[in-house]
């Protein structure tokens, strides 16, 4: 990681933003000075990042927990937009609202973060990853983030992450109403209801705007988004029995967009979605051991009209079903180590009404072992895991990390794991005689190593990690002999880094602040992998006067590799305010974009004759005004 040391200490370039060893140190020795005889009790947060209840300095990878607070406080709209403050995130759209977004983690694609929602796989099955973009934020409850390779545990996708989101169990009756730049507009109702044994929760959202001109040179006219989602959350508590769940979320709506084959007054292109999962589980405690069940089905459907290269106007749909069970036990064999492990099996089924893939469906199934030593001072986890996948075989993967506890406040940690991406079945059958898919592909395999040192103190928090990740077969659609674009297992790919992130409170100021710096590249050809800015930073602050508080963020990202041209660097400064009228009404403000920062974020093609490059779209000044009611 010689290059990392090199530009972290004194590399430059256009707009760069240098950590060098020293600001470590100082920033370290700061945060061990706040509060280390502390003695007030913090409250520690649990994750499933390895499928039972951990403290977060005890799973041994860099996690990130965004709570419903934290949701509701920022007043953002959509979940891109809230993952882009997160650090190592990196999230590149296509447009605004409703558009297709890119989920960078730490210089990886969407393709290599796993989206869970309560625990269930979601996404495509033939593009290969899960539109975030449609997820509306009035269903979550809670985002549970963790970097670094979990396919010991999660099997395949997971190279980069998993994203865990965990769905509204709200206590009390809410109605919110919010509206916006470009005649947005957002209705959002959840509530929980107990009898006896029974505690049921409720959400259902709808969201409108008529967009903006999404295309620059293509089509200009407003691109609208819509979407309407219903979520339930039914449990039943049972000493004898355990705990029985039901659990489902429904989204459907639309977005219009434009592409590089519409004419210049084109008004057809629209993308509709719908969107399902449905599951049943069943949870059960026992003295030194507990089990779970959870089948599951998700649905990701897209009729999605436009333009060809011929100047047709087509419409193709894409369905995926996947059905999915999961059996998970762990016991504790005693008071320092626990064992945990479980069976998985997965069907995925593709259906179309263009030409026919040469296979439409899949099975895989998994089973894994995993074992934790914590005699809370010495943490050490080791998992193993072997899936079966029809189309390609077997692949096996591992995940070991050690940690120390220097003291109650402060955690070492340093790991190494394995993942894999199975190919997808439009990498594999893709029927089209122009860009034919290529069943003989073989899955994208990774190495992730990891350094880590956390302190969570009464006044501050405080985590660094220096990360890489070795990708390799990794698949990429290129011309090939026949001059058509196939996908090869042909590049390998270096992703390595550090992330810094923290937290204070200073003269009733909450402080967040967080830095990445990554080099991201085809180790092959030297070349900087598209979309990922070499350095990161996002800062908030935020102060409460009584019932009115008031913040301001900020997002920074550096130059970075277009598809076919350099991006500028840009800087971005948003404002947000929440006022408490009563004890059951508030009233809520953000302004974004608020000095009209005009930038590019993805660039879309370029005019060879002339050297113009086209861009998609960033959003301007907008603003949003809310009202929200508890019952």
């Amino acid at each position: 990681m010689k290059s990392i040391y090199y530009h972290l200490c004194g590399g430059r370039g256009s707009g760069d933003i240098m950590l060098n060893k020293s600001t470590l140190g100082v920033a370290i020795a700061a945060a061990l000075s706040f509060s280390v005889s502390a003695e007030q009790s913090i409250e520690r947060l649990t994750v499933t990042a390895n499928k039972f209840e951990q403290s977060i300095t005890d799973v041994l990878a860099s996690v990130t927990v965004i709570e419903r607070s934290d949701i509701e406080t920022s007043n953002v709209r959509d979940l891109p937009s809230l993952l882009a403050t997160q650090v190592g995130f990196q999230i590149n759209s296509n447009g605004g609202f409703g558009q297709s977004s890119g989920v960078s983690l730490r210089g990886s694609s969407s393709r290599h973060t796993l989206i869970l929602i309560d625990g269930v796989r979601t996404g495509s099955a033939t593009l290969g990853y899960k539109s975030i973009s449609n997820i509306p934020l009035n269903s979550i409850e809670r985002i549970e983030i963790v970097k670094g390779s979990r396919a010991a545990v999660y099997g395949s996708d997971a190279l980069a992450g998993v994203i865990n989101i965990i769905t509204r169990t709200k206590e009390s009756v809410s109605l919110d109403a919010t509206f916006g730049t470009d005649a947005y507009q957002n209705y959002q109702v959840a509530g929980t209801t107990v009898v006896d044994a029974v505690k049921a929760s409720l959400n259902a959202g709808f969201e409108k705007t008529d967009g903006f001109d999404v295309l620059q040179g293509v089509a200009p006219d407003e691109d609208g988004y819509e979407n309407k989602n219903l979520g339930f959350n039914i449990r039943y508590a049972d000493e004898l029995l355990g705990e029985l769940k039901a659990l489902g979320q429904y989204s459907e709506g639309n977005a219009q967009y434009d592409n590089a084959f519409s004419p210049i007054d084109s008004i057809v292109e629209n993308n509709e979605f719908e969107n399902y999962q449905l599951g049943l589980g069943w949870d059960k405690s026992f003295t030194d051991h507990k089990h779970s069940i959870n089948v599951a089905i998700a649905t990701d459907d897209s009729d999605n009209k436009g333009y060809d290269y011929t100047g047709a106007i087509i419409t193709n749909s894409y369905k995926t079903k996947r059905k999915q069970f999961d059996y998970h036990g762990s016991y504790n064999a005693s008071q320092v180590l626990t064992v945990n492990g479980g069976l998985n099996w997965y069907k995925d089924e593709i259906f179309t009404n263009g030409k026919a893939y040469l296979a439409d469906s899949k099975v895989a199934k998994a089973a894994f072992l995993g074992g934790y030593f914590d005699d809370n001072k010495f943490i050490a986890n080791l998992a193993l895991r072997l899936d079966d996948d029809e189309q390609f075989g077997n692949e096996t993967t591992y995940a070991a990390a050690v940690g120390y506890h220097l003291n109650k406040r402060a955690t070492l940690r340093l790991s190494q794991s394995t993942g894999f991406k199975a190919p997808t079945f439009n990498d594999l059958y893709f029927p089209d005689p122009l860009s034919p898919g290529n069943p003989n592909l073989a899955p994208e395999t990774s190495t992730n190593q990891e350094l880590g040192l956390s302190l969570d103190f009464s006044q501050a928090k405080l985590d660094i990690s220096i990360f890489r990740n070795n990708i390799e077969n990794l698949i990429a659609w290129a011309p090939n002999a026949a001059g058509k674009w196939q996908p090869e297992n042909i590049n390998e790919a270096r992703h390595e880094g550090v992330e810094f992130s923290f937290a204070k409170t200073v003269l009733g100021f909450d402080n967040q602040f967080n830095f990445t710096y990554l080099n991201a590249e085809n180790t092959e050809t030297g070349v900087a992998q598209t979309y990922v800015s070499p350095r990161t930073v996002n800062w908030s602050v935020a102060k409460q006067w009584g019932d009115f508080d008031a913040g301001f963020d900020m997002q920074y990202r550096s130059d970075r590799q277009g598809k076919v041209t350099e991006l500028s660097s840009y800087t971005l400064w948003n404002l947000t305010a929440n006022y408490q009228f009563n004890s059951a009404l508030s009233f809520s403000a953000r302004v974004e974009n608020l000095f009209d920062k005009q930038y590019n974020a993805v660039d879309s093609s370029m005019d060879y004759a002339t050297g113009e490059v086209f861009y998609y779209n960033t959003v301007d000044r907008r603003f949003f005004v809310g009202a929200s009611y508890q019952f």
